[in-house]
């Protein structure tokens, strides 16, 4: 059964569509765990965790972000915190929109976990330190 298995991958692996498909997909993989790994040794923080406060800054670790990962408190003017319930097993979410002193925001989302709880919790303690407004949406 495996002899089958092996035979028909290497029937499909000479097609150049699906391996330019596997090398893409491979390299897009390692790009964003690379990304990740990079901003994580930056704030050092958890490699696990969403995003890390250290020396008055904001490192964001999701993955898919299309802006600098680095921002610090000092020009976030309001966060919101919207939780999103899942629908069709997906999963519960939580929802950041962050809004600059000059007016552009951005948001991430990232999910929920006693782990995730807690860093919003002192995402929340610091904020109130910074003067940072934060409103809840639950």
């Amino acid at each position: 059964m495996i002899d089958y298995f092996l035979i028909g991958i290497k029937s499909m692996m000479k097609s150049s569509v699906l391996t330019f498909a596997i090398y893409f997909i491979s390299f897009l993989l390692l790009l964003i765990l690379w990304r990740r790994y990079v901003i994580v040794r930056q704030s050092g923080g958890n490699y696990f965790a969403p995003f890390h406060i250290a020396k008055g800054r904001l490192y964001i670790h999701t993955i898919i972000l299309f802006r600098k990962r680095i921002v610090p408190l000092a020009e976030v003017r309001q966060i919101d915190i919207d939780y999103v319930r899942g629908r069709r097993m997906n999963g519960d979410r939580y929802h950041l929109y962050f809004t600059r002193k000059d007016g552009k925001s951005f948001t991430f989302h990232f999910g929920k976990s006693k782990r995730n709880e807690e860093l919003l919790k002192n995402l929340a303690n610091v904020a109130k330190k910074c003067h940072i407004k934060i409103y809840y949406y639950y």
